[in-house]
């Protein structure tokens, strides 16, 4: 079987390292004059060539695991390659599968076929268990698997907000354990008795959560895709998450400068909505973005020469998001773009917010009537004392528009929806105005516009922005007193 070098996009910035020469390692190997296999015998099967070991997946997995990690202990690229490999690192895993399948000849090995993880070859087979995720090193690649959990044993894929447990199977609950230690490894990050929780992330931003005892009663690993399509609003539309009428409505606001916040439940979609609103942003305009991780990455993925930075928080050097989210705003950015708001970095959007910069964000929240109270709880982590009053009337006047998606089980089948459309603002006797402009008829399961009209504070700040008042008024959304 001949290993090919995987084909990455142009616009990926990989390069791979030339520390570690492949063809070198082979020669030595093929030069080495001490037999590889010390004390296992081979076995010996009906058909198999003379000289030839036919060995079950383990135990070939365990012989070439012993040699690599013995091997890098003397080469430090080897090493390397090994940690990035297991993160995920596409050509350390190249070479690591390269040098395993050259093992595999030099020293006459074929594994048991009953014995492969179907229906990956006998190489990536052995690469999944020695350097890999084992059981779960092609699942979790899959591009239509949001999560792949392995509780104890067993194996769950999370696939179009619906999770199903998976054929495969654990062993033991120790070869989980393994795995977690060979993960935990390559991620830097030790999970012990001690520390039983970890979280770190794989070489694609996948988020990676591992737990176990005794913080949970079996071993436990997440792994998390963020699966941010390239999509548009027209696609989502295609998806029915919503309709032409909802996009042309959001192209507007984000054209003209509406502040938007998009809440919603665990895989609702909010992170694939953001970039489809993101992408509706002028390209002359500033973009900075803030993230745990660089998950969303615009500035590999929107078209034209976009002037887009990405920040994010580093637990290292105890740099949190609020913290970083404050040198965002003296770089003078038409948006900020919050991957996911989690907690006291709220506040600093709000305040950006209230001073001229427009913010686009996520935040995890069930239920919409809650959302602006959830708003404002997070404000609160920051341990100062505020007024709930005063704080709630400046989140409202700081997001124009709160965006709320649900799994929303349609014809039997779960579907991402846009449930709400609504306004935020603040009326002249200084309440809090919760006006919906689009609704979800659960009933119905279909859309309504509701007939409110954009407030006096909003159009204003949209016609300053360029906005013309007839594009809205088709939609049904814009008061004729107000004028053009």
């Amino acid at each position: 079987m001949q290993i090919r070098a995987p084909e990455l996009a142009d616009d990926t910035r990989l390069r791979p390292r030339l520390r570690f020469d492949a063809v070198r390692y082979v020669k030595d190997l093929a030069q080495a004059g001490t037999p590889f296999v010390r004390s296992h015998q081979p076995v010996r099967t009906k058909g198999a060539e003379h000289g030839e070991r036919r060995l079950p997946l383990s135990e070939a997995a365990s012989m070439l695991y012993e040699h690599l990690t013995e091997r890098s202990k003397s080469d430090q690229a080897l090493y390397e390659d090994i940690i990035q490999a297991g993160l995920g690192e596409p050509l350390a895993q190249w070479r690591m599968k390269a040098v395993i399948e050259t093992l595999l000849v030099e020293y006459r090995i074929q594994v048991e076929p009953a014995t492969l993880i179907h229906p990956l070859s006998q190489a990536d087979s052995i690469f999944a268990e020695t350097c890999g995720t084992g059981l779960i090193e092609d699942l979790y690649r899959l591009d239509d698997v949001e999560e792949v959990q392995v509780i104890g044993r067993h194996i769950f894929l999370l696939k179009g907000g619906r999770m199903e447990r998976h054929t495969r199977m654990f062993g033991s609950l120790e070869d989980v354990l393994r795995l977690q230690d060979r993960l935990a490894l390559c991620g830097k990050k030790p999970i012990n008795e001690r520390q039983p929780f970890v979280q770190s992330y794989m070489w694609n931003r996948s988020r990676l959560v591992m737990t176990r005892p005794p913080y949970s009663d079996v071993p436990s690993i997440h792994i998390r895709n963020f699966i941010v399509k390239d999509v548009t609003l027209g696609q989502l539309t295609g998806l029915g998450t919503i309709n032409e009428r909802m996009a042309q409505l959001l192209r507007l606001l984000v054209r003209h400068h509406a502040s938007m916040l998009i809440g919603g439940g665990t895989a609702t979609g909010k992170t694939t909505f953001l970039f489809a609103l993101a992408a509706e942003i002028p390209e002359h305009e500033r973009i900075r973005t803030l993230e745990k991780e660089f998950e969303v990455a615009l500035r590999e993925r929107l078209r034209g020469t976009r002037n887009i930075l990405a920040v994010r928080e580093v637990e290292d050097i105890r740099l949190s998001m609020e913290e970083s989210f404050k040198p965002l705003l003296v770089m003078s950015p038409h948006w900020v773009i919050v991957g996911e708001a989690k907690g006291s970095e709220v506040a600093q959007m709000v305040q950006g917010a209230l001073r001229g910069h427009d913010m686009m964000g996520t935040m995890h929240t069930k239920y919409r009537d809650s959302f602006l109270s959830d708003v404002v709880d997070m404000i609160k982590q920051d341990g100062r004392q505020h007024d709930t009053g005063d704080t709630m009337r400046r989140v409202a006047r700081a997001f124009n528009i709160l965006i709320f998606l649900r799994l929303v089980q349609v014809e039997g089948r779960p579907r991402r929806v846009v449930t709400e459309i609504t306004e935020l603002s603040v009326d002249e006797e200084q309440r809090v105005s919760v006006k919906p402009l689009v609704e979800w008829s659960y009933a119905k399961q279909t859309w309504s516009f509701t007939g409110n009209t954009l407030s006096r504070s909003l159009t204003d700040h949209l016609l300053a922005n360029g906005a013309d008042g007839r594009d809205f008024a088709k939609l049904g959304v814009w008061d004729a007193c107000l004028g053009d």
